[in-house]
């Protein structure tokens, strides 16, 4: 059997259910709120037009402020605030900030979520963007992020597509969010539960975000805390998939997988702080698939070397199943109709690659988080910060010491039983 067999039923399942409930909401146009997302609620529409100030932390992005605070000041939708929050910094990002017109808060917030709190107080807007120190907004991204808003959302994000192309890095995340773009994140608006509303580019009403007490700073990941959150508390969110926000992705192998480790972590983390798959019947498909399809996913992908070893490369193709290779194509076709064939062609080799090489990393890291009680507790990523991690707990070392001598007896006992009836005593 291929060990990919159930990889990628999660996200079969979701698609399937996804589709199912937007056929339902085409036929019921009168209803407004899918069966599998009720009793959200927000705070009313927003005013028309509606004012907006940009948050953008930033810890010694000297290189890249002024073109992100250019292309905050260029938006059709007029932004009344761009705040940098220049956190820690050691160059000249407070200095460069300020002179590209930006309000400057300097201080020493230690994390992202703790720099953007500096801001919040300084907020005189309906609607806050949180924007990266780095990225760059495409310019009717606050426009169609504002539209989304006055639909009655609390909060909402922007898609996602790197800077560029140009390293392998760079084109395997503009594959990774082209997919998510125009397939995962669509899923589960549909059923009205995002994922995460990334923090690379994200809007909220500044008074549902003073009531749940700012930007949380008690994970490594702000924004998926703060998706879960406002789930739990009924408030409504939606992806924005006409807002675009391109980003300065990793320059190295370290910097890449210490950021995949925060993300992953971070989900982690968020998952069992909100209990999201058991706020509702959406969050649990939601949440399941993803977890699902890659603890499944990666543990496959260890079986591919061990394949190779016993079958030569020439049976390779035997490795990867039927549901396997159909949610490649699809994912093919989708990236094409985002990006166009040329740059999909172009980008797949290093997607192929660093996918087989992140999946079995992403797999240890959930297990590390759920089952060994070892959480990151460090910004790691682009500060260059080594990944510090919580001790297990004496509980915890106990409970999986009954557990596996359990596991292993039993497994020895049927084993021996097995023997018996095979070969049974003569008398």
């Amino acid at each position: 059997m291929s060990g990919l067999t159930y990889a990628g039923v999660g996200m079969v399942v979701l698609t399937a259910v996804g589709l199912t409930v937007k056929l339902t909401q085409k036929m019921q146009r009168s209803r407004r709120v899918s069966p599998l997302a009720k009793n959200r609620r927000s705070r009313g529409p927003v005013s028309d037009p509606a004012t907006v100030a940009v948050v953008v932390p930033a810890h010694n992005e000297a290189a890249t402020i002024e073109q992100t605070i250019h292309s905050c000041l260029r938006q059709t939708h007029p932004v009344a605030q761009v705040i940098v929050v220049a956190d820690n910094c050691i160059d000249s990002t407070a200095t460069l900030a300020r002179a590209a017109g930006a309000t400057v808060i300097e201080g020493s917030g230690g994390s992202k979520a703790a720099a953007q709190n500096l801001a919040l107080p300084h907020v005189d807007a309906e609607l806050v963007v949180a924007l990266d120190g780095d990225n760059i907004l495409d310019a009717t991204a606050v426009s169609h992020m504002v539209a989304t808003m006055r639909a009655g959302h609390a909060g909402t994000c922007a898609s996602v597509l790197p800077k560029d192309t140009t390293t392998i890095y760079s084109q395997y995340r503009t594959l990774y969010h082209a997919l998510a773009n125009g397939w995962t994140k669509k899923i589960q608006d549909s059923l009205g539960r995002q994922l995460v509303l990334s923090g690379m580019a994200n809007c909220h009403r500044t008074d549902v975000l003073t009531t749940m007490g700012g930007f949380p700073d008690n994970s490594v990941t702000e924004d998926f805390n703060l998706t879960w959150a406002l789930h739990r508390c009924g408030y409504s969110v939606a992806f924005t998939p006409e807002a675009f926000v391109y980003t300065q992705e990793p320059t190295s192998f370290r910097e890449f997988i210490g950021q995949m480790h925060r993300w992953t972590a971070g989900f982690a983390q968020s998952m069992v702080t909100h209990r999201a798959p058991l706020i509702d019947l959406a969050s649990f498909l939601v949440v399941v698939s993803l977890a699902g399809d890659a603890l499944v996913g990666g543990l496959a992908t260890l079986s591919l070397l061990p394949f190779l070893t016993r079958h030569r490369l020439t049976a390779c193709w035997r490795w990867w199943s039927g549901l396997w290779i159909l949610i490649m194509v699809v994912s093919i076709g989708v990236a094409i109709n985002q990006l166009g064939i040329r740059t999909t062609l172009y980008c797949l080799p290093s997607w192929f690659i660093l996918q087989t090489l992140t999946s079995p990393l992403t797999a240890w890291w959930l297990i590390r988080e759920w089952l060994l009680g070892r959480h990151l507790t460090t910004w790691t990523g682009r500060h260059g910060r080594k990944p510090t991690l919580t001790p297990m707990s004496t509980q915890r070392k106990t409970a999986l010491a009954t557990t596996i001598t359990v596991l292993t007896g039993t497994i020895a006992a049927i084993h021996c039983a097995k023997n018996t009836q095979t070969h049974p005593r003569s008398h």
